[in-house]
């Protein structure tokens, strides 16, 4: 278990990921990943499968607002009126597999497999989301999103995007089938896991290269 004390202090340049080994008998609680939140807020914390701790700098004005907001804004708009399931957004986290700790930038999670209790629901969720989408930022190298997609359908997930927006690509992943690439599509669609979602991604190439 982690217990807060004396931070350390170290400073590094650059954006690209860093990737930190720690001890396999390393517990990450709740409240352990919430300080690291509260002291480290310049920082987006992260545990990969192989049980590494993932740090990467946030995405900045225009990837947040550019990019990753309009795609919140219309899943929502879509989930006020379809009512099913429950989306979570970038700092919604999920317990996969058996040491990973992942937070998509947007999630989706069907109705039947929530958790029954508040105190479960407040709790990350020990689940991997039936619905992911990824948007890739500044700090993200493709092929370490690339594999994180993968990993979101090998635990389970039925129907994940990767939005490239540097090479204007979209990454349409489904289980059992190779990877669709779609360069610079007009908009993507739920499919049968999400019937009637249709999200827009004109913002997110804009402006045309």
């Amino acid at each position: 278990m982690v217990t807060a004390t004396k931070p350390a202090t170290f400073v590094v340049e650059g954006i690209a990921p860093l990737h930190l080994r720690l001890p396999p008998d390393w517990e990450f609680t709740d409240e352990a990943f919430d300080q690291l939140f509260e002291l480290n807020p310049e920082w987006c914390f992260e545990v990969d499968e192989q049980g590494r701790l993932v740090m990467t700098s946030p995405g900045g004005f225009y990837h947040s607002s550019f990019r990753v907001f309009p795609i919140l804004g219309q899943f929502y708009e879509w989930w006020r009126t379809a009512l099913d399931g429950i989306p979570t957004g970038p700092r919604g986290f999920y317990r996969v597999g058996e040491r990973a700790i992942r937070a998509p930038d947007l999630a989706w999670v069907a109705g039947d497999r929530l958790p029954q209790t508040r105190e479960e629901r407040e709790r990350m969720l020990p689940l991997c989301p039936d619905f992911v989408i990824e948007v890739r930022s500044p700090s993200d190298r493709l092929s370490d999103q690339l594999t994180k997609m993968q990993f979101w359908i090998d635990h389970g997930a039925r129907l994940a995007w990767l939005i490239d927006p540097f090479d204007d690509i979209a990454y349409i992943y489904r289980p059992g089938r190779e990877p669709e690439q779609l360069e610079r599509p007009e908009s993507l669609s739920g499919e049968a896991v999400l019937p009637g979602l249709v999200v827009e991604l004109s913002a997110v190439w804009w402006p045309a290269s």
